[in-house]
């Protein structure tokens, strides 16, 4: 249903790959829509979740020019499920490294869940380089977020699913999920690893909306990815300090900023557009009733569609 709100499927004009400076990645990239278009770049969740030909269609292409990429160890960024030199700074690089290989200067984000970590993190480095930014379901990547998700939280709203999920954490490391989870998944034996990236994914994917829950299991390339490279970062708290994004937002406070937020998002709280909100001086918020978190939702889809029409007359 949600795709009635969205521009029909396009084809990108340019596409290809960026080496990364460390020499470690190779990083897809492509642009679509109108190449004298205003600029947005499309930042994809996860971390670890990449791109496809949907992520396209929230952009007018008459008016956009359309970048996509896919983050490192994701989509058809190479090589798949690279964990070295894969941290938040190392993205914003990469950020920065195709905005430069396009010669913009400056661009609008668009980021949903990790890709409003990630873009708030770019914008806060490279304040001067960033017009606008919009985001849906706010993630903020504090410890407490992570909690929420994975440990204590959004089980009281799924409890049938999160037995599923925590059975194979042994009972005395129970007090750590996620680092229960990231032993199973760097583990030797490929049974263990292969059933905790499995069920790691599937934990999320089937609470990311509030109808129609179900998780993909056909596609384990993509399955994998997301957990491995998910759980690395979890694991290591974003790879930056507590209550990063919050504490350096005078930096970007003024920024005009536009916030998605379904009401009834299980896996990024509401609570954290609201902070997000309150504390900048140019932005609007957008609680979406009878929505989760999946940008795919139909009400969802309808306003992000609704903003980016609005910034471009």
């Amino acid at each position: 249903m949600f795709k009635k709100y969205l521009y029909p499927e396009i084809t990108p004009f340019k596409l290809g790959y960026l080496k990364t400076p460390d020499s470690e990645n190779e990083i897809y990239y492509e642009v679509s829509g109108n190449p004298n278009g205003y600029p947005i770049l499309y930042v994809h969740g996860g971390p670890g979740g990449g791109t496809s030909e949907v992520s396209r269609r929230y952009f007018d292409p008459e008016k956009y020019k359309i970048i996509l990429f896919d983050q490192r160890g994701c989509g058809k960024s190479k090589p798949s499920m690279s964990l070295k030199n894969n941290t938040t700074d190392f993205l914003i690089k990469d950020i920065e490294m195709i905005r430069e290989h396009l010669k913009i200067e400056k661009w609008s984000l668009f980021g949903g869940s990790w890709g409003t970590t990630l873009s708030l993190v770019y914008a806060i480095n490279f304040p001067k380089r960033v017009d606008n930014l919009i985001l849906r379901g706010t993630f903020l990547a504090r410890k407490q977020d992570l909690i929420w998700l994975y440990q204590d939280g959004t089980n009281y709203f799924n409890p049938t699913d999160f037995e599923r999920y925590i059975n194979i954490v042994p009972l005395e490391k129970r007090n750590d999920v996620i680092s229960a989870y990231y032993e199973m998944i760097n583990s030797n034996d490929e049974e263990i690893r292969k059933k905790a990236l499995i069920e790691w994914a599937r934990w999320e994917s089937i609470n990311a909306t509030i109808l129609d829950r179900q998780f993909d299991e056909k596609d384990l390339k993509s399955v994998f990815e997301i957990a491995l490279i998910e759980n690395h970062y979890f694991k290591n708290n974003c790879f930056f300090e507590e209550n990063y994004i919050l504490n350096k937002i005078n930096v970007i406070k003024n920024i005009p900023t536009f916030i998605v937020h379904g009401s009834h998002d299980l896996i990024c709280w509401p609570i954290n557009s609201y902070l997000l909100h309150k504390n900048m001086n140019n932005s609007e918020l957008y609680f979406i009733e009878n929505a989760g978190h999946s940008q795919r939702e139909e009400f969802i889809t309808k306003k992000l569609v609704e903003i980016t029409d609005s910034l471009i007359k």
